[in-house]
């Protein structure tokens, strides 16, 4: 992930946070953060969509799949984390040091993601990496 893309991640997370707590809900995040729901589907329904657009040779899907399980562990290692209590998120600096929780385990979950994404993206040639960049790009517009 380019320093764009965590920036606009990191932004929309900041704001998202600040948005829920004007609008008194401030246990937004950790519902959402720690529902049951995994998004394991969704992550593989967009892995599906990004190898048909790639067309992806064995060796290139072999290195997006060890990509999409490390994505998949550091998922469910950051609920893990930061689900086992639920924080009282009622005043200012309880939401802060959540926030920060959220942060933390998301760098965590980054550092052990993107080795296996860099890979996978130095395995594309030229023109493959202009449809990641673009699949990517438009996601991040979602």
């Amino acid at each position: 992930m380019c320093i764009r893309d965590r920036a606009v991640t990191l932004l929309g997370t900041a704001s998202w946070q600040a948005k829920a707590a004007q609008d008194g809900h401030h246990s937004a995040l950790f519902e959402q953060l720690c529902s049951k729901d995994n998004n394991e589907a969704r992550h593989r329904k967009i892995g599906e969509r990004l190898a048909a657009r790639l067309k992806l040779t064995s060796a290139q899907q072999a290195a997006y799949d060890d990509f999409q399980q490390a994505r998949l562990k550091s998922v469910d290692d950051a609920k893990s984390k930061l689900c086992a209590k639920e924080p009282d998120l009622s005043s200012f600096e309880e939401r802060l040091v959540f926030s920060q929780s959220f942060m933390e385990a998301r760098l965590e979950a980054m550092k052990a993601e993107n080795p296996k994404l860099i890979a996978f993206y130095n395995s594309l040639d030229d023109k493959q990496k202009r449809k990641f960049d673009d699949f990517r790009s438009n996601m991040m517009k979602q």
